[in-house]
């Protein structure tokens, strides 16, 4: 299950991407409500919170291997 929700209480870019920032941690998965129209800013986030995670060292797995990564 995913354990950071940014754009839960967020409503503009900058803060979405921030807090996804801010409450990622090794093995997160990050839930973003990009699908409804009235959500611009939290498709407007990804290019930020995806440069920043690799800033940090991150990368990204699909679910699939992540889920693969934590039985091993």
């Amino acid at each position: 299950m995913w354990d950071v929700e940014p754009d839960s209480d967020a409503s503009d870019t900058d803060t979405i991407v921030q807090t996804a920032l801010d409450e990622t941690r090794p093995g997160s998965i990050i839930l973003l409500h990009v699908m409804y129209p009235s959500r611009a800013a939290s498709l407007d986030a990804i290019p930020g919170i995806v440069d920043g995670l690799r800033a940090e060292g991150y990368r990204f797995v699909t679910v699939s291997e992540l889920l693969d990564m934590q039985s091993s």
